[in-house]
């Protein structure tokens, strides 16, 4: 019986207007907790003891959907209204619940959540730049994810790259690290000493990522290139595959995956995070050994400096 249907989170309780809610009894039966159309009233949620709540598995793709619009719309709203932290967390919520839903429900919502950025980006061009300074409370792989959308986006827009092209790359940000979902929480944490048969593991998040995003219709392959190749290096030292014949889109994220930790969380739990210049240079002799293109880093350097 309970296979029939899926949790849903507390924290969006008030979304699911348009779709009955259940609990289940001491028996594991399930018992209607809201009817369809009803709105759980605010106070209700704060003030009476909640229990687990659960929608209908025929209802996961129409709710899904109605999440996404919902948070869509308010994503829209602190665009406009330049509300940066807002707008934040609203992104973090998006793509928390896109790295951990199924990519055929995700993806077409995550085209819109792009358009959204794009266009409040080209109206207000501040924007990327300033989520990409504001620090998070996400869990780790989503802000981490976060950062490096806004410097993906931030680079794309500097140089003036097409809109197909942005959203594009923006979407190969989101979805670059995808593969770490199906990993342990505490192999994720950058902080965190690996041994080297769990390193070995962690590298496997690229096939996952790859895999994962190939078999969902809704993105473009180079998009799945991107999950693959992130940390692949131009001398060869990369992984999975030790390649040194990468797509320039991987190249790019690749570049920023190796930026974001020094300036925003350090490597590790004795290096704290750098200034952009000090980062910079660290990444400066990255470049110099061969593993990363001089004119890339370049372009990219010239983009933090607006």
């Amino acid at each position: 019986m309970t296979e029939d249907f899926i949790p849903v989170k507390k924290s969006q309780l008030s979304l699911f207007t348009d779709f009955p809610l259940f609990c289940f009894s001491k028996e594991n039966k399930p018992l209607l907790f809201k009817k369809e159309g009803e709105q759980l009233k605010n106070f209700r949620i704060r003030d009476e003891p909640v229990p687990n709540l659960f929608i209908r598995r025929s209802d996961r793709e129409n709710a899904a959907i109605a999440l996404y619009k919902t948070m869509n719309a308010h994503l829209a709203q602190t665009i406009f209204s330049q509300e940066l932290v807002s707008t934040r967390q609203t992104l973090c919520t998006i793509i928390q619940e896109a790295l951990e839903g199924p990519l055929s429900i995700s993806g077409k919502m995550l085209q819109e959540t792009i358009e959204l950025l794009f266009k409040g980006y080209t109206e207000k061009t501040t924007i990327m730049g300033s989520l990409a300074k504001l620090s998070s409370y996400s869990d780790q792989v989503v802000e981490h994810t976060v950062n490096i959308l806004s410097l993906t986006m931030q680079f794309c827009i500097f140089h003036h790259h097409s809109g197909a092209d942005t959203k594009k790359l923006g979407l190969s940000a989101i979805l670059h690290d995808i593969g770490c979902t199906q990993l342990p929480p505490e192999m994720t944490d950058t902080r965190t000493h690996l041994s080297d048969d769990e390193f070995k593991d962690y590298q496997t998040h690229t096939l996952k990522g790859y895999q994962t995003i190939k078999n969902s219709a809704c993105f473009d392959p180079e998009i799945a290139m991107v999950a693959l190749e992130h940390h692949e290096k131009l001398d060869g030292s990369g992984y999975p595959e030790g390649k040194t014949i990468i797509s320039e889109e991987a190249q790019l994220i690749g570049l920023i995956v190796s930026y974001e930790p020094l300036t925003y969380r350090g490597t590790s739990r004795h290096m704290e995070p750098q200034k952009p210049f000090n980062a910079l240079q660290l990444l400066k002799n990255e470049v110099i050994a061969g593993k990363y293109s001089k004119h890339m880093f370049v372009k990219f350097c010239s983009c933090l400096t607006r």
